[in-house]
């Protein structure tokens, strides 16, 4: 696939990639920025895009990794964006739009089971494909999202007593 029918193919995931990055905490405009570095990474390595797989899968790979080095970047300049996160999750009180519970539940887990929510649930991905685009074993990815659905469940039933 030429670079330029690869970018064009790739935009049709511009909302899932801005509600991926949205659902991280980040807001929307430096989603939008990070949905551009991933685009400009997708340029950079269309040369290692095979076209068997999925581009879904490519894509979110570096979606996920251009995440992580934004993380990074924060985090040398100071930013704890991980303890601040935590901290707000269990100060904020609990929304009370339904779509907003899930979000604000989704934040008090683990980064961890966050993505396999995220990419699993949210974005309706198959197992196999969230276990390319993280890295791990499928059978990871099952526990994963295994426990992060108890501890929601956890989480729902403590704010409900």
């Amino acid at each position: 696939m030429q670079g330029e029918a690869l970018i064009r193919e790739a935009k049709r995931f511009e909302k899932n990639l801005l509600n991926f990055f949205w659902r991280q905490g980040v807001s929307y405009s430096e989603g939008e920025d990070l949905v551009q570095e991933t685009y400009l990474r997708l340029w950079n390595y269309r040369d290692r895009y095979e076209p068997t797989a999925k581009l879904s899968t490519f894509l979110f790979t570096i979606a996920r990794q251009v995440r992580i080095d934004a993380l990074r970047r924060e985090t040398r300049r100071g930013v704890r964006e991980e303890a601040w996160e935590r901290g707000r999750a269990e100060t904020v009180e609990r929304p009370t739009m339904a779509g907003s519970d899930v979000r604000w539940a989704v934040r008090r887990l683990p980064q961890a089971m966050q993505e396999v929510i995220e990419l699993g649930v949210m974005q309706d991905l198959p197992y196999a494909e969230v276990a390319d685009i993280l890295g791990i074993p499928v059978g990871t990815v099952k526990s994963r999202m295994f426990n992060a659905l108890k501890r929601l469940k956890e989480i729902f039933d403590d704010e409900g007593s």
